[in-house]
């Protein structure tokens, strides 16, 4: 097993990731250019984000996307968890863990005031997973978009 930080060429294996996760969380069938573009984007601009990506046998089984927020209340940075994945045949054998424990462990390290991510309300798989990593939360989360999907 090996974590790294996702570069250019892991564009094509994170788009799809994505791909499959939207469908699975939220029912969406995203559009395969649009997603390789976006993934593209933050893998070449660590300023949106940083992909990471967990291998077993050299291959991509789990990611996770990290955004930045700036607290002000806080003055240190908010890692926001995005683009969740793991394949279906590597689920339930502690991948996302230990994904999740490695960016912990660099967010700690680099002084950032926390971890946060959101989840369909409907995924409560997905959330009795981040509960179990003691992740917990008092927020309800409120968009508009404006970008149809």
């Amino acid at each position: 097993m090996t974590i790294r930080r996702a570069c250019e060429a892991d564009v094509e294996v994170i788009a799809q990731n994505n791909h499959a996760m939207a469908k699975e969380s939220e029912g969406l069938e995203l559009s395969m250019d649009t997603l390789r573009l976006g993934s593209e984007a933050v893998l070449k601009d660590p300023a949106k984000g940083v992909f990471f990506l967990l291998e077993v046998e050299g291959k991509v089984v789990s990611q996770l996307m990290i955004t930045y927020e700036w607290s002000d209340w806080r003055n240190a940075q908010i890692w926001w968890v995005q683009s969740v994945y793991t394949l279906p045949s590597h689920r339930r054998q502690g991948h996302y863990r230990r994904l999740y424990q490695h960016v912990r462990d660099l967010c700690k390290a680099e002084g950032a005031g926390g971890i946060r991510l959101y989840a369909d309300a409907s995924n409560v798989r997905a959330h009795a997973t981040y509960e179990a990593l003691g992740m917990s939360s008092h927020y309800k989360v409120f968009e508009e978009e404006f970008i149809r999907l």
